[in-house]
């Protein structure tokens, strides 16, 4: 289909510079732009020749006769090798044949801008759709969702892992993206998306490989290595929330959601932050507060004090901290390492439990502090420690 609304423009445009007649004809051959307003809408019977038998090039002097056609040059325009129309100067062919084709190489070249501008929109339009039903919807099935993204060039059954970038200071979204998306590590297999919040969000993906647990930290850190150095020289700081890895368009949505919750809830001390590092908080997250009451809330409200509570999330939150070491931990509360070890054991005695021998002591009490770190009623002063 021929772009009538280009076909006008570049006629009035070429209008400015030359006195020739210039006509542009669609693939019917009708006349939808001409310097001489009188001919739109008319036939030229060697444009409807043209575009029947695909000819290059139709000379006509002034004692042929053809329906609708004056004197002069009429050429196929084929922009991308995809004929759509033709476009014709009017003179002795010999004259301005020259200037029929630099005319021909204008009007071509303009139309396989604007196609290219079209084809952009196009991608655009879908990856947003696509991005949208990823993320957020998900009322498409594993199928319809791979073949959008086959439309994009995208492989659907590959590993990929999200990764949720955040900075410290306000940033151009837009631009930052195309930072990432110009390093050398990224591919066309990479999904990059800006989400609702404008926050930049790709879809790495990684080999499948039977040491990729062990690597992956590394396989992104080289990936942002590029644009972390260009953000050291531009003093702009980043952190990077990695969720979980998928070969599923369908679990996307929940991968994305996974960096959503680390942004939310792990303090951003680090570049990286990585779900697998987190996935017993996020457990324990899941995990309904009614529930907890049910187990906890006999111990917390009539069997244990209130400053049996405090030191008890205090210390517990410490050690958890730094995996029950009791040195480190001292440290850490600025007291010796056996006015906390006399402290610990009071908590201990009183649950006749110890989480430093038993996995299963640890668990219990691991949850019960997690019950009063969140339940209001019995959160101590100690419960962001």
């Amino acid at each position: 289909m021929f772009y009538v609304d280009i076909a006008k423009k570049f006629i009035e445009r070429l209008t400015m510079y030359t006195n020739y007649n210039i006509n542009i004809m669609d693939e019917k051959g009708i006349i939808i732009a001409s310097r001489d307003p009188d001919r739109v809408g008319t036939f030229h019977e060697i444009a409807f020749d043209i575009m029947k038998e695909q000819l290059p090039i139709v000379e006509v002097s002034k004692e042929d006769r053809f329906l609708g056609v004056l004197p002069g040059v009429n050429l196929l325009l084929s922009p991308n090798g995809k004929p759509c129309g033709v476009i014709g100067v009017t003179g002795e062919p010999q004259t301005v044949k020259p200037i029929a084709m630099i005319v021909k190489m204008s009007m071509e070249t303009m139309l396989e801008y604007e196609y290219e501008k079209e084809k952009i929109q196009r991608r655009r339009t879908l990856k947003e759709h696509f991005a949208h039903e990823l993320l957020y919807e998900s009322t498409l099935d594993s199928s319809e969702l791979s073949g959008m993204a086959e439309k994009l060039s995208y492989q659907p059954g590959l590993l990929r892992i999200p990764i949720l970038c955040s900075p410290e200071t306000e940033i151009d979204e837009q631009a930052v993206l195309e930072q990432i998306k110009s390093g050398s590590h990224h591919t066309s297999q990479d999904m990059s998306f800006l989400t609702r919040k404008q926050q930049i969000l790709i879809f790495k993906t990684l080999p499948k490989e039977k040491n990729l647990i062990s690597d992956y930290k590394f396989i992104i850190g080289e990936y942002l290595s590029e644009f972390l150095q260009q953000a050291v020289r531009q003093k702009t700081r980043y952190h990077f929330y990695v969720g979980t890895i998928q070969n599923n368009l369908s679990q996307y949505k929940k991968a994305y959601e996974h960096c959503l919750w680390l942004e939310k809830k792990i303090p951003a001390k680090e570049t990286g932050i990585f779900f697998y590092d987190h996935v017993d908080s996020y457990l324990k997250d899941q995990i309904p507060l009614g529930e907890l009451h049910h187990i906890f809330h006999c111990l917390s409200e009539d069997l244990l004090d209130q400053k049996y509570l405090d030191q008890y999330m205090e210390l517990l939150g410490v050690l958890k901290k730094n995996n029950y070491n009791l040195v480190t931990s001292s440290k850490e509360l600025y007291i010796h390492k056996n006015t906390l070890t006399f402290r610990f054991d009071k908590i201990k005695d009183a649950l006749n439990m110890n989480p430093i021998q038993d996995s299963k002591a640890r668990e219990f009490m691991e949850y019960f502090y997690y019950y009063l770190q969140n339940h209001p009623s019995s959160a101590s002063s100690f419960e962001n420690l």
